[in-house]
């Protein structure tokens, strides 16, 4: 404790020296500041690392998503080659007994549906024993396959079977697809067996991979890389049983992770599985490419910061003296003064504080309102950047519409909501007809506008209503309908049909030499312990069924339609 002038203590020797008050004053009053200014700037500078933080945490975690995304894609688009091959051995097997009484009939269907069907690299027919009676390739015919395991597995199943992958001469894998047919007494009368054309692996790796930055390898279950893209001849063909990449997907169906790739380098990857077989795609990113941009950013942004709160610390603690000490002491002096009197009259006026010249604190106060200003139009800026990014990953790049992801959490909003209701639930599932050919004749951009024309008639087929229209995948769209019963989803699906008729888009190689749709309708009566995927597969069944007859069609699926339904 210190004294001032008579309120020295008696006791104490005349001698006694108090230490110097003023500089001891200055030096408290500017660490006070210094202080008081950190305890400003402290929560802000961490408020904004924190921020920029959670920027790096979303931007990994959109670089996650979008990998994920593209690889269930991949995924899907393998499927299709295997529902083709499905339906063509159903029929095939059919006609097992009429095929092996005619083997000359039979070479020629083989060898003609082997040109015609896509996806398929070889037929044969061969008799129970593992004989082959007839064949795509006449090479085959006469071979004794019975000791095949995916012949042994037919014989044993009543349903197709898919072998698993097995490398030939080449670098890529093969699979074949067989299915026995069975007599009235369950006996099997000829096996049916299909290869596929895995061509469609390094087209779905080149065409997944197309993005910037983004590796795809194709894994079997065995952990060979089947496929690279960038193509990688030192990694094809090599087995990777014990490299992270693989024992972290391996016996998953899809999933991320951080991860070192089969070349060494660390990656963030998405994979999934490919339906039907154990193979994998996986899909990644250099982790240094997607962190260096928003550790720079961090970096620069914290050093800026930082810097400005040192400039102001250090302009404080040399202008202390001016701006705060002087003014305090004439107060203090005033303080002292009005405090020498009695009652409540003693108090200090504002005009006191004029005069001691308080004003200099405006300066600071400014200052940090032109701080809090700037962060709050940073923060102003981020959250609208935030908002457009939440709208991109709801809507489709290409056609503007409603993607696949805002779909499936739509359908399960609203098959709660209709299930709670009592009310129906209507799917359109639409295909554009033999969209790929009018792709490869006629080009990508023709194709691109093609896709946004057909999204223009299926928003004005539903204009006025509250349903959702989406882009499914590649040229597939589907409108969701909550509320919808039979009468009104087939309307709907007419209205789309002949709206895109309209539309007079010239296809050189469709039979009605127009573009056109095929359309598969579901409507369903939500019920407790349902579930939507029922509901999604009638309406593809449908749409499969559509484009069987011929396409430009519509086919309404009466499986998924229950009574309630039907009466709206």
């Amino acid at each position: 404790m210190r004294w001032r002038g008579n309120d020295r203590p008696s006791g104490l020797a005349d001698n006694t020296v108090d230490p110097p008050a003023k500089p001891a004053r200055g030096g408290s009053i500017r660490l006070r500041i210094v202080l008081l200014i950190l305890l400003i700037t402290v929560p802000v500078s961490v408020e904004r690392v924190l921020s920029l933080m959670a920027d790096r945490a979303e931007r990994i975690m959109d670089t996650q998503t979008m990998l994920h995304d593209m690889a269930v894609r991949a995924a899907l688009a393998q499927q299709e080659v295997l529902v083709s091959a499905s339906a063509m051995l159903e029929v095939l097997s059919r006609q097992a007994d009429w095929l092996l009484a005619d083997p000359a009939a039979c070479q020629r269907l083989m060898e003609r549906l082997n040109s015609e069907v896509s996806g398929v690299q070889g037929l044969y027919l061969a008799a129970p024993d593992g004989r082959v009676v007839c064949a795509s390739s006449r090479a085959t015919v006469g071979r004794n396959v019975s000791e095949r395991p995916y012949f042994q597995r037919a014989l044993a199943s009543r349903q197709p079977v898919l072998s698993d992958l097995f490398r030939g001469s080449s670098l890529l894998a093969s699979l074949v697809l067989s299915k026995a047919e069975r007599d009235d007494n369950q006996r099997v009368i000829a096996v049916v067996a299909a290869g596929l054309d895995l061509q469609w692996l390094s087209r779905i790796a080149a065409e997944t991979g197309a993005s910037a930055g983004v590796t795809v390898d194709v894994i079997d279950s065995a952990g060979t890389s089947l496929v690279r893209y960038p193509p990688s001849p030192d990694i094809v063909g090599r087995n990777f049983a014990d490299a992270p990449l693989v024992r972290a997907t391996v016996g998953r169906d899809e999933g991320h992770a951080r991860v070192e790739g089969l070349d060494g380098v660390r990656r963030y990857v998405a994979f999934a599985r490919f339906g039907g077989t154990d193979v994998r795609i996986v899909l990644g990113m250099d982790e240094a490419a997607i962190l260096a941009p928003i550790d720079r950013e961090i970096l620069s942004s914290v050093l800026l910061h930082f810097s400005v709160v040192l400039a102001v610390l250090v302009i404080s603690w040399f202008a202390a003296d001016r701006l705060v000490v002087l003014p305090i002491r004439r107060l203090a002096q005033q303080v002292s003064s009005l405090g020498a009197g009695d009652g409540p009259e003693a108090s200090l006026q504002p005009e006191a504080l004029h005069d001691v010249g308080v004003q200099e604190f405006a300066p600071l106060v400014r200052a940090f309102g032109d701080l809090g200003r700037r962060l709050n139009e940073r923060t102003e800026a981020l959250r609208m950047l935030n908002g457009r990014l939440t709208a991109l990953a709801r809507t489709d790049g290409l056609t503007g519409l409603a993607n696949r992801r805002t779909f499936d959490v739509q359908l399960s909003e609203d098959w709660v909501r209709t299930r709670e209701t009592g009310q129906p639930l209507g799917v359109l599932m639409i295909d554009v007809d033999h969209f790929k050919p009018y792709n490869d004749t006629l080009g990508h951009l023709a194709g691109d506008e093609a896709l946004r024309a057909v999204a223009r008639m299926l928003i004005a087929a539903v204009a006025g209503t509250p349903y959702l229209v989406a882009r499914y995948g590649g040229e597939e769209f589907v409108v969701l309908m909550p509320g919808a019963g039979r009468d009104a989803a087939e309307a709907i699906a007419q209205d789309v049909r002949r709206l895109v008729e309209t539309l007079e888009i010239v296809h050189p190689s469709a039979a009605y030499r127009r573009l056109t749709v095929s359309v598969g309708v579901a409507v369903a009566m939500p019920l407790e312990g349902d579930s939507p995927d029922a509901l999604l597969a009638a309406a593809d069944q449908a749409l499969y069924e559509a484009k069987a007859a011929g396409r430009n069609r519509v086919v309404m699926a009466a499986s998924a339609v229950s009574e309630g339904a039907r009466k709206r």
